[in-house]
């Protein structure tokens, strides 16, 4: 048969079976009139077969090394190193999935209704840690390199919220953070430096964010008027996750949902 037929037939392109055949994994009978390759019935079965080993990630160096009579040793090892990398892996998405699983919970709690100010439930401890920007914290560095396992986090002091009058700016830290048992199940160290936001009621409300060092107290007072009326006072500053980033007309522009722990203020 034609390259076109056994194309057709085994769902492999004409290109990749030139290919196998250039590495001398295929050997079709060639045609010294026209110099045209002839394809067999055994070449169609010998490319099923080239394919399932390919669908199971060997590489066309090992599937070439299976050919030799002491090739069964390198079809094992081929067989091994691909169970290996695909438990790895497995490894790798079920982590994906535990912190998708966590952010969309998230997002489907606070998307219904961003511009509200509400009390939350939080289950388990969360570690924020921040950054120094002209500078690298060394505590930090292995968290970056992990940055899937994280959120970016917006800190301000819990004493602006109980201040009678606020200043024009609020000062604001920006870090990432992540759950305790995410850091647990990772083996990654924290950090000295890091702060702990233990599990508890929290206020939940969003902030909008342009200049990473400071924000407008008009964006607190919401909150503010909120923690006085229900009688409330906060016991921590705030921990976040970083919702979604746009554009303003002057630069990017960071939407934090953010969190402030709470307890109901003394009678």
């Amino acid at each position: 048969m034609k390259i076109n037929l056994l194309s057709g037939l085994s769902g492999v392109s004409s290109e990749t079976i030139r290919k196998y055949r250039d590495r001398d994994l295929l050997r079709p009978y060639c045609n010294p009139e026209n110099g045209y390759y002839e394809y067999s019935n055994a070449d169609f079965l010998n490319l099923l077969y080239i394919r399932k080993l390919r669908g199971a990630n060997l590489s066309l160096e090992t599937i070439g090394e299976t050919y030799s009579c002491d090739g069964a040793g390198a079809l094992l090892e081929g067989y091994r190193e691909t169970l290996e990398a695909l438990e790895k892996q497995i490894e790798e998405l079920k982590r994906r999935e535990m912190m998708l699983r966590l952010t969309y919970r998230h997002y489907e709690r606070d998307a219904q209704n961003p511009r509200e100010i509400r009390l939350i439930e939080s289950f388990g401890t969360k570690y924020d840690c921040y950054f120094e920007f002209n500078r690298m914290n060394p505590g930090l560095s292995r968290w970056v390199e992990n940055v899937d396992l994280f959120t970016f986090v917006v800190c301000i002091e819990k004493a602006y919220f109980e201040m009678e009058e606020l200043p024009r700016r609020i000062p604001i830290r920006i870090g990432i953070g992540t759950y305790e048992r995410v850091l647990e199940e990772e083996q990654i160290k924290i950090p000295e430096t890091a702060r702990a936001f233990p599990q508890g009621r929290y206020l939940s409300f969003f902030l909008e964010v342009e200049d990473l060092y400071t924000v407008s107290h008009e964006q607190l007072d919401e909150v503010r008027l909120y923690l006085r009326e229900n009688r409330l006072r906060p016991v921590s500053d705030t921990t976040a996750y970083l919702y979604r980033v746009t554009y303003s007309e002057t630069g990017y522009l960071f939407q934090f949902c953010v969190r402030l722990r709470v307890e109901d203020a003394e009678p």
